[in-house]
């Protein structure tokens, strides 16, 4: 769908659409929902509504962690608006009452909604007539179907352990298509409900005069109907995440693998265009997540569990001629790429177990009381597999990951995140260290190249192929050429207002909001993070945000009242960025009914946790009330007319 004109600033909100709550909701909020949430912005000024991935994610709670890339979650349905539901009206009433009402519980809703829409399908005629016309316009479809039913079929089991069909061809798959009859048909009529839903959703936002706004997460589960029907565009052998940094001194692996951005540049980018066109069936406009992957990314082998050994693809590389040009010879290569044990440290570290160890995970370097790790030992997860105590296998990974280069194959190398701190470094001249900083320095440099190219190329077929409106999440330690690709394509920015500041300058000062690019968004908090209200309550001081947003920071009382949100928000919205997300929980923030007692209950995720909390959030009011609750409505109409005539 295309974006309206920005003729003007645009205010809209954002919320996860399984935290909306109806009167008809089955424990979850449902696509249908949309409609009078839809309504409430039209009352209350606010002209886009803007979601979490709403992709078929299975019985896990994550949105980023997709069985699918195209098809819909059919946990969002709305039973009570499709045929047949009168057969199962009864089971559907005592499921609502068993399930929690303050929180979501992703496992029960889909446990009890899947097993209701079985048995409202199981009651319906041959359907096959229909689903094959469907399917026409829907590449992806029959192989999601057979990857759906196969799953099911061996427990749900990921498809990497299925007894048979892990490798598979179209014609093999159209053979099980026909042959898997029902439990194929049964997926896809789950998503012809789905898209008519949304749909319908989608023609009453544009009645309300609100676009909606999807997310499109970059990666991809490793079990998912695309990596297992198309695996010649992933590259299986790595895993993305996060460079280990100060705050994470392990980094981040996210476990999914990588794209093979040369295949998919072979066949035209058809994958991910068909991706853009089927989102574009929904949505005005998009968030890309991640965006700084499609430049460079974190990419870890998957023999190792953190991402301490990953390194850039594309990244910086030396050769060995090179560092052998520079003085390191062959053996001190070795020394510089893997892990070296003395024997007394050895024995100091694990007394007692010290032999068992030796003989199970270390070769001894020639006579010398020196060792290396044994060849077939190739990563974290090895060790971990090892008949030892959890203490030496904690101490066999530390070593393991003291290194100055991880080897690339053929004789290329990349430096290790935290080199710096590798015993090889520590043993270098002060010459040699001159000359490896200096090689490191001209490795990113030139790399620089490579992701301003890689980059754009990307994110130009991405947005030429729609007409939807882009917009990136580009947090992180971004490299120079990220923000230019940006402003040379025309795609927008993020601006999250705690994190906009000067990194570099004494106080590291906030941006003023006035001073952010127009090609933004500006948000206060977003699904990652605290809410802008518990935010507050845990920083000791708010004068330099307020300063940023044009307030005096003289009338700081310490706590976010509801008077002072709407000071905080009124001063958000006069920011220079088109765009601003204000997500529902703030907005909460507002009226002292409707925000949660404890913050903290309001945060959609914590990074780096597992745990009953995440993605469980739901709202207290429902959602056909919001428009009737008349003067918070109208004290955010009167801050988003206020916007409009910026």
């Amino acid at each position: 769908m295309a974006f309206p004109a920005l003729d003007s600033p645009l205010t809209g909100t954002s919320v996860p659409l399984s935290s909306l709550r109806s009167r008809e909701g089955l424990g979850i909020g449902e696509f249908l929902d949309l409609v009078p949430l839809a309504r409430w912005c039209r009352s209350a000024g606010l002209s886009m509504i803007q979601l979490l991935p709403i992709n078929d994610t299975g019985f896990e709670s994550s949105p980023y962690s997709a069985l699918s890339a195209f098809a819909l979650h059919p946990i969002y349905l709305r039973l009570s608006s499709m045929a047949g539901y009168e057969s199962v009206q009864a089971m559907a009433e005592e499921a609502r009452l068993a399930l929690p009402r303050d929180k979501v519980d992703h496992e029960a809703v889909w446990t009890a909604k899947l097993g209701l829409l079985r048995a409202m399908f199981d009651s319906r005629p041959s359907l096959s007539s229909e689903i094959t016309k469907w399917m026409a316009s829907r590449p992806w479809a029959r192989d999601y179907a057979v990857f759906w039913a196969l799953r099911e079929r061996f427990g749900r089991a990921g498809w990497q352990n299925w007894p048979h069909h892990r490798e598979t061809t179209p014609k093999v798959r159209a053979q099980l298509y026909k042959d898997l009859g029902r439990e194929a048909e049964f997926p896809l009529w789950l998503q012809i409900n789905a898209e008519a839903q949304l749909s319908a959703a989608v023609a009453a936002l544009k009645a309300e005069g609100a676009a909606l706004k999807g997310d499109l997460p970059i990666l991809l589960n490793e079990d998912s109907a695309d990596v297992w029907a198309q695996p010649e565009y992933f590259n299986l052998s790595l895993r993305a995440g996060a460079a280990p940094d100060g705050m994470n001194p392990e980094g981040q692996n996210w476990g999914f693998p990588l794209y093979r951005w040369d295949r998919l540049a072979a066949d035209g980018y058809q994958w991910w265009k068909d991706r853009l066109l089927h989102a574009a069936r929904f949505y005005q406009a998009y968030r890309i997540d991640h965006v700084l992957g499609f430049f460079r990314i974190w990419a870890t082998p998957q023999e190792n569990i953190s991402a301490q050994l990953g390194s850039y693809q594309p990244g910086p590389r030396f050769s060995a001629q090179q560092l052998q040009a520079l003085g390191f010879d062959e053996a001190r290569l070795v020394w510089m790429a893997e892990p070296h044990i003395f024997g007394s440290e050895l024995r100091e570290c694990l007394g007692e177990e010290a032999e068992d160890v030796l003989q199970t995970a270390l070769v001894r370097i020639g006579t010398e009381d020196l060792f290396r790790f044994r060849g077939e030992l190739s990563g974290e997860k090895a060790l971990l597999a090892l008949p030892l105590s959890d203490r030496a296998k904690a101490q066999l990974i530390s070593w393991y990951r003291n290194r100055a280069l991880v080897s690339q194959g053929n004789q290329e190398y990349s430096p290790a995140a935290q080199y710096y701190t590798s015993r090889a470094y520590a043993s270098l001249s002060d010459e040699e260290r001159g000359l490896w900083e200096n090689l490191v320095r001209e490795a990113f440099a030139q790399s620089e190249s490579l992701w301003r190219e890689q980059g754009r190329r990307l994110l130009e077929f991405m947005k030429n192929t729609t007409t939807m409106l882009v917009c990136a999440e580009d947090l992180g330690s971004i490299p120079d050429c990220v923000p230019q690709v940006l402003r040379e394509l025309g795609i927008f920015s993020l601006r999250i207002v705690r994190w906009s500041r000067d990194w570099h300058a004494p106080g590291e000062p906030y941006y003023l909001i006035r001073d952010y690019p127009a090609l933004s968004v500006c948000t206060p908090s977003v699904h990652d993070t605290s809410t802008l209200r518990q935010w507050w309550d845990e920083q000791p001081d708010h004068r330099g945000l307020l300063v940023a947003l044009g307030l005096n920071p003289e009338t700081d009382d310490g706590s976010l009242t509801s008077e002072q949100a709407k000071k905080i928000l009124g001063a958000l919205l006069t920011t220079n960025s088109r765009l601003c997300i204000i997500p529902l929980q703030d907005w909460f923030a507002l009226d002292d009914t409707l925000r949660a007692g404890n913050p903290a209950e309001e945060r959609i995720n914590t990074p780096g946790t597992v745990g009953g909390a995440n993605w469980a959030w739901r709202m207290k009011p429902f959602v056909e009330d919001l428009a009737q609750l008349e003067s918070w409505t109208s004290s955010i109409r009167s801050l988003t007319d206020s916007r409009r005539l910026l």
